[in-house]
């Protein structure tokens, strides 16, 4: 029997042209209806991408997906799913600019029992990367500062370092481009080198 040999690995770009990215793909708070808003506290994200030695990253894609203010998935697998706010996406997209900088407008996500562990997940926001030059999508998670259901999380405790769990909570910012209505916090990604953001391993 001959021995197969793995097919060699490409990079996950650059392949993302701007028109794969629609104006509103950034704003979870939208779910169709302009004239309508998802419930919850309205939040604001924005903050740069950083290759090694604080070089920005262009053209990456930072896509963001969360439970509702309530805490509920409109996907079936989450048992709440039918009481999920209609007028939530749960899911954005966008890219990086020029100078690295990524924003996402959402409601601040609420907690959930987590269905396979039974553990009360504090509220979170799942983060996926993808850039020129990486050889898979790079997954991490953003947690909210003091946020007491923190101390229990086991992702957030997954990080054993409380220095390197910094990198990982949102920091509370006053943003330009945040809407008045919004609490807006900033953190950057930092893709390699030092402060590096910490990602799940496959």
């Amino acid at each position: 029997m001959s021995k197969l040999v793995p097919t060699p690995s490409c990079t996950v770009g650059p392949f993302f042209p701007t028109h794969y990215f629609g104006p509103t793909d950034n704003d979870l708070t939208l779910a169709g209806d302009a004239s309508k808003r998802a419930k919850g506290t309205k939040i604001y994200i924005g903050g740069k991408v950083y290759e090694a030695a604080r070089v920005a990253r262009w053209n990456a894609i930072v896509e963001i997906w969360q439970p509702d203010a309530s805490g509920r998935f409109a996907h079936p697998n989450d048992p709440g799913s039918s009481q999920a706010d209609p007028d939530f996406m749960g899911w954005g997209r966008r890219s990086s600019e020029d100078d690295g900088y990524y924003d996402f407008t959402s409601v601040k996500p609420g907690s959930y029992k987590d269905p396979l562990t039974g553990a009360i997940r504090a509220p979170h926001i799942n983060v996926s990367i993808m850039s020129s030059g990486l050889m898979r999508r790079l997954v991490t998670t953003f947690f909210f500062p003091d946020e007491p259901l923190n101390a229990g999380d086991p992702v957030f405790n997954a990080i054993p370092d409380a220095a390197v769990r910094e990198r990982v909570l949102l920091k509370p910012a006053k943003l330009a481009r945040a809407p008045a209505d919004a609490v807006s916090y900033r953190l950057d990604i930092v893709l390699q080198g030092d402060n590096e953001t910490p990602f799940f391993l496959d």
